[in-house]
């Protein structure tokens, strides 16, 4: 296959969406969103993956929250 704006590199000539058939380009990690239906297919193992991303997220966000309080309160008591 060609890598072009036309022929990627990841499109299987078999790979159609469950829902309407339409030709589909397969992620890198797999999984799909459809472009006419969106109708989506996520990888496997994505939910673990996400899940573990939330927390993350979350923990940074709390810590960068910390950080500002702490700040904060410097400032006001200088």
């Amino acid at each position: 296959m060609t890598d072009d704006a036309n022929h990627g590199t990841h499109m299987s000539p078999t790979m159609r969406c469950e829902k309407c058939l339409q030709p589909v380009i397969e992620g890198p990690d797999g999984g799909y969103v459809c472009g006419l239906c969106y109708y989506v297919v996520e990888p496997w193992g994505y939910e673990e993956r996400r899940k573990e991303g939330v927390k993350r997220a979350a923990k940074v966000r709390q810590e960068k929250t910390e950080v500002r309080r702490q700040a904060k309160e410097r400032k006001s008591t200088a």
